[in-house]
């Protein structure tokens, strides 16, 4: 693609990259390379971190990076297009510094525009752990230690004349380790990149010799779009979350599912799982179970205008949609209930003008009895052999009839026998967002919120497409010993707690701990049992199956844990949603789990934001009063008390929003539109660690913390003006057992203890630096 002219839109934040210049001796950070004995007046080279130092006074910057990745099987080839330009009225010079992971290798690199050849060289680990600390030294900043423990691409010095434009272009390749079918990408970028407003792009093409399984990013969002049965496209369109890039890929093994594990530090046989499943499409010689799809529309006052029209339309899309065969009824209520017939309707060419004709008679007057329309869609007899559904859309709170939140839901599940799926759809704020998240969550369904000036047609329509060829009815998750002897790890705490239908082409994934697992493989199998229905007749083998053992188990995972935690809060805190029906006080155990779990893994939601607060000391937040509670549950319980209160308008949607972006599952609904036009139609995906720590307050307005940072090993919070460990604990407010000041040998020491930990990123932040190193209370006097 064109690096320079193709206009995309895509804003993305990036890996280091780090600028030598020489302009007119106007410089930023700098540290000076030792100029040659000849000539005798040598310009001074500068090297500056452009993260860290762009718009300081410095002339050249970089102002836009493209990158293409290109996956084959295990060969990874990354082309990076660096657009450098010189914004000061002098000649200078640059040379670009480029983390790299070990073992790539340079295949190209040029510099348009450059007379003499330019060159680049390729410093392996230990040079490059040398260079990196050489950087730190000079500049009196840590920054770059983040990168300690990768190679680097160093370029040769290089001219940029004033007002002149140079793109480096570099390309490198490596050959990835294969893990039973899987591969791990990993593009090094600053965790602190993200704000400096450079323009990144960053597409992806795999390639498999065989057939493509899972592939995902615990990172950042992507999009991708399979282009065969052996290839696909893969899009970052919102790299706007710091840290490295990584992408795991199933590549020609034929496997649709894998399992990621992060051991525990204090014992090897536990730890956390990860499994990731894309689940497959049925066989072509076999036919999909049918659906029965009850759409129940609100046709209250409150529906009026346009919001009327586009649930009529969003009803007619679906019609349209369905399978000859399969069955449908329409519900529609205000004050009062009707349908089209007493039971579903079969899908054919005499049954849909007639639907549509119903359909486009709706009119919206009168109030809302919710009570009332879940009772009559989900108490029907439903068709023997179809999986019943009910598509239930509404704009407002109950007004008519039973309107207490704990009665409707009630009496939906004593009505519901056939077991029918129950997605909501809560038009506009003036709904009870708990209790349509509770009417889903009851029946292994979603709910949809759409926002205003959101469009009705679409919202509808991005769920319905989901649902299409379901494959597993009511799943569960076993395990299965490879050698027989039925000796399988104990799973516990598994997000999500139960699993949905599977849908052909939808992704499962499972978050959760292990215990006693050995080095005997055993498989992780997720299959029905459901009485009715045969899944061999779906899947051909019945079961979607990953294997794996403790040596699998590996510290480049660490995200799972975050991630397992992330879910796990969203869980807690949905717990509580739903038993506020009544006004009921929050359970102090869910409370005290969902601060220590926050505290412990850097999640801050609108109920623990407090705990991030500068100054308020860790060791502060876990006092407790003469009950035994903590300072930070006190807080807690009065937040989550103010807010589980309310149940509508903004502040309620907000709640359920922010919980929809904590489960880091596979978002809704597919690409529509792109500025290359690549990806539409592509899948949005999202298994990822919120490293923003973001959420939407009660007026919808969003929150950003950013005193808080995690990675390997440790969450650190800001500090009262240092940067302070959470696994300290209590003991924060101690003095240190060992203090170390930047740049003493003990520090250069400490930088290889922590690079062999994985916990290097620590020490990449400005400020005294408070933490656990070998159960040691260690202080780093850090440059400010």
């Amino acid at each position: 693609m064109s690096k320079q002219a193709n206009g995309r839109k895509t804003v993305l934040c990036a890996m280091a990259l780090g600028i030598a210049m020489s302009a007119g001796g106007v410089h930023g950070q700098v540290i000076a390379d030792a100029p040659a004995a000849q000539p005798a007046v040598q310009p001074q080279i500068d090297v500056l971190m452009p993260q860290r130092s762009i718009g300081v006074n410095q002339a050249v910057v970089i102002s836009a990076v493209d990158v293409d990745v290109r996956l084959t099987d295990s060969l990874a080839t990354t082309t990076i297009a660096i657009t450098v330009q010189n914004n000061g009225t002098a000649r200078s010079q640059a040379r670009v510094v480029l983390p790299v992971p070990e073992g790539s290798g340079i295949r190209t690199f040029g510099i348009d525009g450059i007379g003499d050849e330019p060159t680049a060289e390729l410093l392996p680990r230990a040079e490059a752990t040398q260079r990196y600390n050489e950087i730190v030294r000079r500049m009196v900043d840590p920054g770059l230690l983040e990168f300690v423990g990768n190679a680097m691409i160093q370029s040769s010095v290089f001219p940029v004349d004033p007002g002149a434009t140079r793109v480096m272009t570099i390309v490198y390749e490596q050959t990835l380790d294969a893990h039973r079918g899987r591969v791990e990408y990993v593009l090094p970028r600053s965790a602190g990149y993200g704000s400096q407003g450079i323009g990144w792009s960053l597409d992806i093409e795999l390639e498999s010799s065989g057939k493509m399984g899972p592939v995902f990013s615990p990172s950042h969002p992507i999009v991708s779009k399979p282009t065969s049965e052996k290839s696909m496209r893969v899009g970052v369109p919102m790299l706007d979350e710091p840290g490295a890039f990584r992408l795991y890929a199933v590549l020609g093994s034929g496997e649709t599912a894998t399992t990621l594990l992060y051991p525990d530090s204090m014992d090897a046989s536990s730890g956390y799982f990860m499994f990731v499943a894309d689940v497959p499409e049925p066989k072509m010689d076999r036919a999909m179970l049918p659906r029965e799809v009850t759409i129940v529309i609100d046709r209250s006052g409150s529906m009026g205008g346009e919001k009327i029209e586009q649930a009529r339309e969003s009803a007619k899309q679906i019609i349209r949609g369905m399978r000859r065969g399969e069955r449908v009824r329409i519900v529609d209520y205000s004050d009062d209930v009707r349908s089209f017939a007493d039971g579903s309707v079969e899908i054919s060419d005499e049954s849909i003008p007639q639907l549509i004709g119903y359909i486009d008679s709706i009119q919206s007057r009168g109030g809302t009895n919710l009570h009332d329309a879940l009772v009559e869609a989900v108490s029907a007899e439903a068709a023997p052999g179809h999986l019943s559904m009910v598509l239930f859309l509404t704009d407002g709170l109950a007004t008519v009839g039973v309107t207490d939140e704990a009665s409707i839901r009630k009496a939906a599940a004593e009505h519901n026998g056939a077991e029918r799926r129950v997605f909501t759809f809560g038009v506009g704020y003036d709904v009870n967002a708990p209790l349509l998240d509770g009417l889903a969550m009851d029946t292994r369904a979603e709910s949809t919120f759409v926002l205003p000036g959101e469009d009705v047609e679409v919202k509808v329509g991005q769920v319905f497409d989901k649902l299409e060829g379901p494959v597993m009815i009511d799943p569960v998750l076993s395990m299965i010993a490879g050698d027989g002897s039925g000796l399988v790890p104990e799973l516990t705490l598994v997000e999500p707690r139960e699993l949905g239908d599977l849908y052909a082409g939808s992704r499962l994934v499972l978050l959760g701990r292990y215990h006693d697992l050995g080095s005997t493989p055993v498989s992780m199998v997720v299959q029905t049992m459901k009485s009715g229905f045969d899944p061999a007749v779906r899947l051909g083998g019945g079961s979607i199956m990953s294997r794996f053992t403790r040596d699998d188990a590996t510290v480049r995972h660490a995200f799972i844990s975050r991630l397992w935690a992330q879910r796990r809060i969203d869980s807690l805190i949905n717990e509580i949603r739903m038993a506020g029906a009544d006004g009921s006080e929050p359970n102090q155990e869910l409370i005290d789990e969902i601060v220590r779990l926050s505290l412990e893994h850097g999640i801050m939601t609108e109920y623990t934001a407090f705990l991030a607060h500068e100054e308020l000391g860790i060791e502060v937040a876990r006092e407790r009063d003469s009950n035994g509670d903590s300072f930070a549950y006190r807080v807690a319980m009065d937040e989550i008390t103010t807010l589980n209160s309310q149940r509508s308008g903004a502040a309620g949607v907000a709640q359920a929003s922010n919980r929809k972006d904590m489960e880091a599952q596979t978002l809704q609904g597919q690409v529509d539109s792109d500025a290359d036009g690549i990806y539409i139609g592509g899948v949005v995906q999202a298994q990822t660690v919120t490293k923003s720590n973001s959420y939407l307050d009660t007026s919808m307005e969003r929150v950003r913390i950013q005193s808080v940072q995690r990675g390997v090993g440790s969450t650190m919070y800001k500090k009262q003006g240092r940067w302070v460990d959470a696994r300290l604990g209590d003991q924060a407010g101690d003095e240190p057992e060992v203090t170390i000041a930047f740049g003493d040998e003990a520090y250069w020491d400490l930088v290889d203890d922590l690079v062999a930990q994985g916990r290097q990123w620590i020490l990449a932040n400005r400020g005294d630096l408070y933490f656990m190193n070998h159960s040691k209370r260690v202080l780093v006097q850090n440059p400010q």
